[in-house]
């Protein structure tokens, strides 16, 4: 997730136009060597799936990937059967995506784990933040509660003890000593509003638009047992079908590891998810 992310009026347009594209090949039945793929705008989808359209072609299949700005209109083609898989999310977000569209997309398999941590352009240490600092957090529902386990963790917080790590929210917090302000904002603007603020969550991936790395520069990371890793998406019935099979074998190959280091310069900031 990562990258230079549109205004949500510019990816409503520039995604209906581009998904135009991923529909005149996704519903043709009989082109069974052809594979149609919405993946999102953000370099790391970008940049990897050139490579794995290459390893594709090995296997005697072609990848027609459209690439597209907005998340729900990447997985609204493939629940319409618009384009067969997505390439730019995690689990937690397809099944909001899901339960919010009365959607039936499934994981065919993982692909990355982008590590989440707490991170500042202005500070070096969470002992630096000043008390009232202002906080950016997501306000999905797959990463609103990162930024606040990550501080209970680090003990700036606390959190009530009898509630899933995944489902914290504000309210849920029970101490917070040091009376720091939590911001809400779009996952999109992540990137654009923690420079106005004291700290912030982002992923790995977001952190380097800032010449943030995760090993070097974030503050604290998210614990391994809650890290997601991102998936390729499909529709249920699609689930192990020799399509899936296909992108699975072509993606899991050493030239795709070494495309997610050469994506950021040679820095280990997507880890391969097998």
């Amino acid at each position: 997730m990562k990258k230079k992310i549109f205004a949500f009026i510019t990816a409503a347009v520039l995604g209906t136009q581009l998904l135009t594209g991923c529909g005149s090949s996704g519903k043709n039945k009989d082109d069974d060597k052809v594979i149609t793929l919405s993946v999102c705008n953000i370099k790391a989808y970008e940049d990897t799936t050139k490579v794995w359209a290459d390893e594709v072609a090995k296997l005697g299949y072609t990848l027609d990937y459209q690439i597209v700005s907005s998340g729900p209109q990447l997985n609204q083609a493939v629940e319409d059967g618009d384009c067969f898989a997505t390439y730019h999310q995690h689990t937690p977000a397809m099944d909001d995506w899901n339960e919010r569209n009365k959607g039936h997309l499934a994981v065919a398999f993982k692909v990355f784990t982008d590590r989440a941590g707490i991170f500042s352009t202005k500070y070096k240490s969470l002992d630096e933040l000043p008390d009232g600092a202002k906080i950016v957090i997501s306000n999905d529902a797959g990463n609103s509660f990162r930024g606040l386990v990550m501080l209970a963790d680090a003990g700036l917080i606390k959190i009530r003890d009898d509630i899933d790590p995944v489902k914290v929210t504000q309210k849920d917090i029970i101490e917070n000593p040091r009376n720091f302000e939590f911001i809400e904002v779009d996952y999109a603007m992540l990137s654009k509003t923690i420079e106005d603020a004291d700290a912030g969550f982002l992923y790995a991936t977001i952190a380097t638009e800032l010449g943030l790395f995760f090993e070097k520069d974030a503050l604290i990371g998210e614990r391994e047992e809650l890290q997601e890793a991102d998936i390729i998406a499909v529709r249920e019935e699609d689930v192990g079908s020799e399509k899936a099979k296909v992108l699975e074998k072509a993606y899991k190959t050493d030239a795709m590891k070494q495309a997610l280091k050469d994506t950021f310069g040679g820095e280990n900031v997507l880890e391969p998810a097998w």
